[in-house]
């Protein structure tokens, strides 16, 4: 179970995990520029286990904490965003998915960092967040191993998922705004 607050402690294990994952964007970059597509491949689904693993440790532990509720979404929007920037590099993505998935990106980090100086709440990420990282992984590893009718399909399971994220993002940042401002009349 997690503990009502989180926590202000910065070394934890789910943030160590967090941390591996953005570690790995290096190993990843450097083997899918040399062209190694399957050491790519099983090295994204190890980060994609630390992305679980970091969750299910800071729950199962009780060291939700509000440096992982920014570790791990940072982790996860630098290694999506390195992967797809080097796969549309080498053709294998086109450019309206990646900028799509960038765009989104900075919106997500901006309205955070927004809504971060005019409230003192730290949003955890959530779950139509995650599967829309899921499916972008999930056209980015199609896209390594060459499937271009699965990418195409994923990358449109991606584009709708990242459209409901966002929705929910926008509401979510919404309802913290008018809390915010409710608790400081």
């Amino acid at each position: 179970m997690t503990n009502e607050r989180a926590s202000d402690r910065f070394w934890t294990w789910s943030n160590v995990i967090s941390l591996l994952r953005l570690v790995l964007t290096v190993p990843i970059v450097i083997v899918l520029l040399d062209n190694d597509r399957w050491m790519a491949f099983f090295l994204c689904w190890f980060a994609a286990f630390t992305d679980w693993a970091d969750g299910f440790v800071a729950r199962r532990t009780g060291t939700v904490s509000e440096w992982g509720k920014i570790v791990d979404p940072i982790a996860d929007k630098v290694l999506v965003g390195a992967i797809v920037i080097v796969l549309l590099y080498q053709e294998a993505l086109p450019p309206w998915f990646v900028v799509t998935v960038i765009v989104r990106d900075v919106v997500i980090v901006a309205a955070s960092a927004w809504l971060r100086r005019r409230t003192p709440i730290i949003p955890p990420s959530l779950w139509s967040g995650k599967w829309a990282v899921s499916a972008i992984a999930a056209t980015g590893v199609t896209a390594m191993v060459g499937w271009t009718d699965v990418r195409n399909v994923c990358m449109i399971a991606a584009c709708g998922l990242m459209a409901v994220s966002l929705y929910h993002y926008t509401r979510r940042f919404n309802g913290i705004l008018r809390q915010t401002q409710t608790e400081n009349r």
